[in-house]
Formats: C-alpha cells, structure tokens, sequence
C-alpha cells in the first residue's frame, strides 16, 4: 500500500511499491483499457520515493483554477498546436475533465531535477525555463516553454527521474495531468486516453531524434 512521508529535504513524497503481476490480470472484456495501463506501469524494481502534484502545488502556493475556465484555456492553447495533436475542441473537452488546473506565480521551481515525478502539464500560458544542473553546478538554461507545450510527459509515463528543472519565469497558468488522472482517462475514455499516449509518445520520439542528431 502506497504511504506518505516526508524526505529530508522538507517535502511531501509517496512511497509507492512496483505494481504486482497479479494486478494487470482483468477479464477480457476490459482488455483494452488494461493495454493501455500494462504499457505505462512503472518498471519492476525498488520502491521509489515520488514527489506528487498535491505536494508540489502545496509546497509552491499554487491556486486552483476552476474547471470550465481551465478546460476553456486548454482548448485555446492545444489549438495553437494544430495540427500537431489530434484532438478537436469537443475531444478536449472530455479529456480536460481528467486535469487539474492551477495558476502559479514568477520564481517557481515547478519541476526539480532528479526527483522522481507522476504528472506533467501543459502551459496555458506564461514562460517557463528549462535548466539543468551544469559541471560546477550552476543551473544551464537549455530552453524556454510556452503556450501549449508539454512538460514533464516521460516521468507520467514511467514514474521516473526527471531529466531538467522547469522554472515559472512570468505568471504561468497550467492543466495538470496525474498518475491517478491518466489512469481514470484509461477507464472512462479508453480511445481518448490510448490517442494521448501515443501524442506523448511521438513527442519523446521527436525530442529523442533531437539529441541523438546533436550526439553524432
């Protein structure tokens, strides 16, 4: 069973213990939104301790955004990203029903370098910096998010180390996916749910692509 402790560095994490085979198996009938579960679950192997979104939120002063506004700014900002994710207004709205949202303000370490995490988010607006942590350990800024983007996908998807740090640099509004949120997507709107992992999957590809090129 999952439980709460606090690290020494002063927030809020979960211990969560690696999902049992026993608890992938479901009838037939619930097949699919199974496969898209047994795809994502977190690696087999030691309990990790995870920073959720509730702790962060609290931690960082974040203020909820009601539901009709935020869903109305996840449209609007998704729309920007046409043609590039395949979900029209009446999609997003569906699918807006399984996020949170909160608004934040300037200075804020949203995303730590090298926690483990469970959600990720999309900009509604404001800028935020990509950084990581350079040779002599002073943060290197490696870019700057915006309207629409996507931040944090992999560690929703595997419940791993986070690669870089996001920092708010302005106000920022954002829709909040969790672990729990994605996994009620799964059940309640199984094909909606299957078309945005495989949006994020495309995403990390492109982004993977990216690097290697830089490598080579």
């Amino acid at each position: 069973m999952p439980w709460s402790t606090t690290g020494g560095n002063g927030h809020s994490a979960v211990m969560v213990q690696p999902a049992e085979p026993a608890q992938l198996a479901r009838s037939a009938n619930e097949s699919e939104s199974v496969l898209f579960q047994s795809l994502i679950l977190p690696h087999a192997g030691s309990a990790q301790v995870i920073v959720p979104w509730s702790a962060r939120a609290q931690e960082l002063g974040a203020r909820r955004i009601g539901q009709e506004r935020g869903i109305a700014l996840l449209q609007a900002a998704w729309a920007r990203q046409s043609p590039s994710q395949p979900f029209n207004r009446q999609e997003l709205a569906l699918l807006g029903n399984f996020f949170e949202y909160h608004s934040l303000p300037a200075d804020r370490e949203i995303i730590q370098q090298d926690e483990y995490g469970d959600y990720m988010m999309v900009q509604l607006n404001g800028v935020m910096a990509v950084e990581r942590a350079g040779p002599n350990g002073q943060p290197v800024r490696m870019a700057e998010t915006h309207v629409g983007d996507l931040i944090g996908e992999m560690s929703l998807l595997d419940q791993g180390l986070r690669f870089s740090s996001c920092v708010s640099l302005t106000p920022c509004e954002l829709a909040v996916l969790t672990r729990d949120g994605l996994d009620e997507m799964m059940h309640n709107q199984a094909q909606l749910a299957a078309r945005l992992v495989l949006l994020l999957a495309r995403k990390l590809s492109v982004r993977l692509r990216a690097v290697s090129s830089k490598l080579k």
